[in-house]
């Protein structure tokens, strides 16, 4: 009964994990304004998969996916 226990605070655990680690950047980058986000596909950072401007007067310039390896710089716009 006790590993059985474990076993589900463990899958809870992780399933809340996931839900933050995809929900957390996701609403971050909503809200921020003159950023640039570069989007890699692994923790390398050699493959640019997706790029996400996002500019002070609202605009928005985006291409590709996002992925959880990303940098973020000033975009200058």
């Amino acid at each position: 009964m006790k590993y059985k226990t474990l076993r589900c605070l463990r899958s809870v655990f992780l399933a809340a994990l996931f839900v933050l680690s995809v929900a957390a950047p996701s609403l971050a980058q909503e809200t921020r304004s003159g950023h640039e986000f570069d989007y890699y596909s692994d923790d390398t950072y050699t493959c640019l998969v997706g790029v996400y401007i996002y500019c002070s007067d609202g605009a928005l310039t985006n291409w590709g996916s996002r992925t959880p390896y990303s940098i973020v710089s000033d975009s200058g716009c």
